[in-house]
């Protein structure tokens, strides 16, 4: 669309400020157009004497006088799969970090990608996924510090962080096909979709301009406007939700990171970032819940914000939260015994899948649920499984397992896992039928209400051909058994509003022939506990 309130100072001059050994015709080939004569700046300024300008003294020089060369865009960070069609190229390319773009230049982002453009005053611009942007015009003034970077959001999001700028010519704006923003240094977004457009001011102000007319959003209001409709009134952005930070590294994962419910607030956008500058993004997610499962991600510090989103589409004001991950590797999952299970011999065997990431075990056995009682423990096992160094009384017991990596460096460990050590059962009566089957059971931790779970065995850890790939309600899972030998396994956490996380750690499994004769004759199923 065309800009139709033009600012005035668009028609205004420049104004330079003489200093000692200055003169006019050294200042006419520093800031003027080869075709505007030093005479004409001596006439317009009404200098007298050329040869001798006074230190201090004002020399106004019109804009369209001075010297405008094109800038580029610089793409300081990138993550996923973004692509930028430059000038002149008829197929895009994929963009790498450091790449230098021109005017005239389109990008756009696919879903989970994101990346940040820098300007040549230090303006920066963070591109959200599924978004295309075009660089319309980028321009400086000569040596003056003035800049005119001009950009046209297609549709998605961009958030803009302006530099303070000074100068009649100086100007930021992002166009949509419904608005044109236009700011003079601010932190504002601005996203556009098939049918409405919207800005939302996080400090300084802005300019709005649509359909002959134009409202001036102040920081911590918003405008929504619908395509074809000039805008109106500002609206109060929500306000910063108050998160839920966690005091202590977050070690389980993923994790349910959580804020208290705003008044007004119909859903909620979370974005994760490895810093708090938020160059790129690990995760930009809309949830109607007041909390998120975080993601695995590899163990360092992480930057999380949060910001309401109103009945009309605007979205409020952030909240950041900087964590600390240390959830790797992570346990293995566990075979025997079972959470709450009851144990018959009085020096119990424990079983474990092995953790790929993992070189050896930590594994320890106690009275009590805080482990303050211990009576056994390993720090570093290897294979799948320890017995019981001693025969144990009969009771209730607590056992738990970590993963240890080939530097060292252990994780956390799994929930406490009680199980009942009980006198053997009377000898059943003859004649009497034995519980039989054929399955393969998979259970654990539940997580938050409504979560699902996605789940696959493969005979390799590639997986490119599941033999199981099932989604459940419940976090439990039986199946057929799959037969002997080694198997791999993985999963992943489908939210409530259908966000689906990344896989978990690949474990691996092995199922013994002797397993295979206990259920071929109906010894009963498999149960493996998958601890999150």
């Amino acid at each position: 669309m065309t800009l139709l309130v033009i600012p005035a100072a668009l028609a205004s001059d420049w104004t330079y400020r003489v200093r000692l050994h200055d003169n006019i015709w050294d200042l006419s080939s520093r800031y003027l157009k080869p075709e505007v004569s030093w005479q004409k700046l001596r006439d317009y300024n009404k200098v007298a004497d050329p040869y001798h300008l006074p230190p201090g003294m004002s020399l106004r020089i019109p804009i369209a006088w001075l010297h405008v060369q094109p800038t580029s865009a610089e793409v300081i960070a990138v993550a996923g799969n973004a692509h930028v069609q430059l000038p002149g190229q008829t197929q895009p390319v994929q963009i790498t970090t450091g790449m230098t773009l021109p005017y005239g230049t389109r990008l756009s982002t696919d879903a989970d990608a994101s990346l940040t453009l820098q300007f040549a005053d230090g303006s920066r611009v963070l591109m959200q996924d599924n978004s295309q942007l075009d660089l319309d015009q980028m321009s400086a003034y000569g040596r003056t510090g003035m800049v005119d970077t001009r950009l046209r959001l297609q549709h998605g999001r961009v958030s803009s962080a302006v530099t303070p700028m000074t100068g009649a010519a100086a100007r930021f704006s992002v166009e949509t096909p419904g608005t044109v923003s236009s700011v003079r240094g601010t932190h504002f977004r601005v996203a556009t979709d098939t049918d409405q457009s919207q800005t939302e001011v996080l400090t300084g102000r802005v300019d709005v301009a649509g359909d002959h007319s134009h409202v001036l959003v102040q920081k911590g209001l918003g405008v929504a406007v619908a395509n074809g409709s000039g805008p109106k009134q500002a609206q109060p952005l929500l306000s910063a939700p108050t998160l839920h930070c966690p005091s202590q590294p977050v070690n389980q994962l993923p994790y349910a990171f959580g804020w208290t419910a705003l008044d007004g607030a119909k859903s909620y956008r979370v974005q994760m970032a490895s810093n708090d500058r938020f160059e790129t993004l690990l995760l930009d997610h809309v949830t109607s819940a007041p909390q998120f499962g975080l993601p695995d991600v590899p163990d360092g510090d992480y930057a999380v914000r949060v910001h309401g989103i109103d009945a009309s589409r605007l979205e409020g004001e952030d909240s950041v939260c900087v964590l600390h991950i240390n959830g790797h590797p992570q346990p293995p999952l566990v075979m025997q015994p079972l959470p709450d299970s009851k144990v018959r011999d009085t020096r119990p065997s424990f079983h474990w899948t092995e953790n790929l990431q993992a070189a050896s075990y930590v594994w320890q056995l106690a009275s009590d649920a805080q482990f303050t009682q211990l009576l056994a423990a390993e720090p570093k096992l290897t294979g799948d499984s320890v017995r019981a160094p001693q025969a144990l009384p009969y009771g209730r017991y607590y056992w738990r397992i970590a993963s240890r990596d080939s530097s060292g460096k252990q994780g956390p460990f799994s929930n406490a896992m009680p199980f009942d050590l009980v006198p053997q059962p009377p000898v059943p009566e003859v004649g009497k039928p034995k519980p039989s089957g054929h399955l393969v059971s998979f259970g654990w931790a539940a997580g938050s209400p409504g979560q699902r779970h996605h789940i696959q065995l493969d005979r390799h850890p590639d997986f490119a051909h599941p033999q199981v790939d099932q989604t459940v309600e419940q976090p439990v899972l039986q199946i057929q058994k799959p037969g002997s030998g080694t198997w791999y396994v993985r999963m992943q956490t489908i939210d409530t509003d259908g966000y689906v996380g990344p896989w978990g750690e690949t474990q691996k499994i092995r199922i013994s022939c002797m397993a295979c004769r206990i259920a071929a004759i109906g010894g009963g199923s498999v149960l493996l506990w998958i601890l999150l």
